[in-house]
């Protein structure tokens, strides 16, 4: 895996295609009429998963006192903190006006602390095995 450590931005990539892959087939398990790859909501969360491979990324590369590691950590955690507040209110937004109007918005737009902190995790963890292996 010497390329990823000459390329190391090609991994958060990689953590996010496989956490959307490991989505849709929790989905598929699930056997949810929808099955979600690339897009919001769901177990585990991919955006998630892509910011906390970013951090891992660089916390591995440049240590956890860098600039760039605690710029990494500031982005991951806003888009977590969307993820859980503001996605997961458009939701319920989007669930009310379906409900009360016929057009059809999406409404697994955001995603619950637990699906955030999977993905995380999920991202961090594959990362820090792409690079070590």
């Amino acid at each position: 895996m010497v390329y990823l450590h000459q390329y190391p931005i090609i991994i958060p990539f990689i953590a996010i295609l496989a956490a959307e892959t490991l989505k849709m087939t929790i989905d598929l398990l699930r056997k949810r009429s929808k099955l979600r790859f690339i897009n919001p909501g769901g177990m585990p969360s991919g955006h998630s998963a892509f910011v906390g491979s970013l951090v891992a990324v660089v916390a591995y590369l440049e240590g956890i006192e860098s600039v760039a590691f605690m710029i990494s950590a500031v982005i991951a955690l806003v888009v977590m903190y969307d993820a859980v507040t503001l996605r997961q209110e458009s939701g319920k937004h989007a669930k009310f006006i379906n409900k009360h109007h016929t057009t059809k918005l999406e409404e697994s737009l955001g995603h619950s602390l637990w699906e955030v902190i999977v993905g995380a995790v999920f991202g961090a963890a594959l990362s820090f095995v792409l690079l070590v292996v």
